[in-house]
């Protein structure tokens, strides 16, 4: 149902101090302001990949509690029932000579029924594998890093998309009004132009062209309002609660776009930390671990296995008094000659961790030039926003003009229009530089596997409504 998602929203920010604008309803819409905080728990909350990998990390946590369980001795309760074809006899024979005479005997005794059931446990705890149970526990540790690496992983990706998403659709709202601006403005013209054509100030061509720059600016507007409705749906999707219904929800981003006021970013610093955290190279370094653990495992099979062990038969029939109950002992086994199998099995994991290491020494060199890449296109946007910055002001005073010339009547409806679309213009190319400047720099953090980083960003960065101006 479309109130599940306010419901959601509004007990999650009461627990987390956040707080949402007054709802309003208009025409059986729910219309909702929506922060990026807001929208960013609520991914965190709802999204089924974090929930699918943070079942991966439980898994990976009980495989390493299991790693640590091969340290212990396992005890086995068994039950065995045995049946042979015969009684197991001791024969004696014999004979005895006294004054009557020789006498001779033979006598049967039984040592063991043919029937045999036995009830107890067995003990057994590998005191020495030449390092085996120690590889194993590194491999699952490193497994686990792994897992952590790779929700890491996902979890910045969502944001990245959620950056994309969010001030996408915030974006889209301020190109509506630029547009809604440029019709309103052209819409005066047109009154203007229809006006002066009656009083015969102008001809009629001029009036059919400003009816067709209205024409051209009220598509636009409609266009925009598309937009706005794609990408809406996108970023539901990333928000949502599983029985949230959102069809008729109107999300209302308060966030605006915003440009990072302090243009040096340390360059070097971000290469550094990329080199510590990127999760993509803990992947690979984790991977590294997991298959060096491999393959001590692998020379491990060349060590002997020495075990100790108990037994205790606590329950029996048909079992021999002479058997006894208790024993303990210990064993060694020692596999000399398998065809070679271990050799060629050490070399393969050799070679396995020796691709890795390649594969991690490549990372690291195209996670350094990406860094840099990111850095360059970030002051590209910033750059590119500051000269749409003052060219606004001279798209301003062009519109001006051109519509004082024109009701003067010594300007054309051409100029007007063509005004117009350059003040929108440049007006969108300054939006877009800024949504550009932001996913720029969610992709960058991103590369530092610091995407939350952006939060503090969103705080201390200069947010305006571009679109009023």
């Amino acid at each position: 149902m479309k109130n599940k998602i306010i419901i959601i929203v509004l007990s999650f920010l009461m627990f987390n101090t956040f707080a949402f604008a007054d709802d309003i309803k208009k025409g059986g819409i729910e219309r909702i302001e929506l922060s990026f905080e807001q929208a960013y728990q609520l991914m965190l909350e709802n999204n089924n990949s974090l929930k699918a990998y943070n079942e991966l990390i439980k898994q990976k946590q009980y495989e390493k509690k299991s790693a640590i369980g091969q340290f212990l001795p396992k005890v086995i309760l068994n039950a065995s029932y045995i049946h042979f074809s015969d009684d197991m006899t001791l024969t004696s024979s014999g004979s005895i000579k006294s004054p009557m005479g020789t006498v001779s005997f033979s006598a049967n005794t039984l040592i063991q029924e043919n029937n045999l059931f036995t009830a107890g446990g067995i003990a057994v705890w590998n005191i020495f594998t030449g390092g085996k149970l120690l590889s194993n526990h590194a491999a699952a540790r490193a497994k686990l890093a792994a897992a952590d690496a790779q929700y890491k992983e996902i979890e910045d990706n969502l944001t990245y998309e959620l950056v994309k998403r969010y001030y996408g659709l915030r974006l889209a709202r301020d190109v509506v009004e630029v547009r809604k601006q440029a019709l309103d403005t052209i819409g005066k013209h047109l009154n203007d132009a229809k006006l002066l054509e009656k009083e015969g100030f102008i001809s009629k061509s001029e009036r059919l062209h400003a009816e067709v720059a209205y024409s051209e600016a009220n598509r636009e507007y409609k266009s925009a309002l598309r937009d706005v409705n794609i990408i809406e749906e996108g970023l539901k999707t990333l928000i949502k609660a599983k029985d949230a219904d959102l069809k008729d929800i109107y999300i209302e981003p308060s966030s605006m776009l915003f440009i990072y006021n302090d243009s040096t970013i340390d360059l070097k610093a971000m290469k550094e930390n990329a080199l510590v955290n990127n999760p993509k190279l803990k992947q690979l370094m984790s991977k590294k671990k997991a298959l060096d653990a491999k393959y001590h495992a692998e020379l491990a099979n060349y060590s002997p296995t020495i075990s100790l062990f108990a037994t205790d038969i606590v329950a029996a029939s048909g079992l021999s008094q002479a058997v006894p109950r208790i024993s303990v002992g210990a064993s060694a086994n020692w596999l000399l000659f398998n065809g070679l199998s271990r050799f060629h099995d050490v070399k393969a994991a050799d070679s396995e961790r020796k691709m890795t290491e390649f594969q991690i020494i490549d990372a690291k060199y195209n996670i350094e030039s990406l860094v840099v890449k990111q850095y360059e296109e970030l002051m590209k946007q910033k750059e590119r926003y500051e000269s749409a910055d003052t060219s606004l002001e001279n798209a301003k005073e062009a519109l001006r003009t051109a519509n004082l010339a024109f009701k003067e009547g010594v300007g054309t409806s051409l100029q007007v229009s063509d005004a117009d679309t350059m003040l929108s213009k440049i007006k969108i190319e300054r939006l877009n530089s800024v949504y550009q400047y932001d996913i720029i720099l969610t992709d960058l953090l991103r590369t530092n596997g610091d995407t939350q980083a952006i939060l503090n960003y969103i705080k201390t960065s200069k947010k305006e409504n571009f679109s009023n101006e």
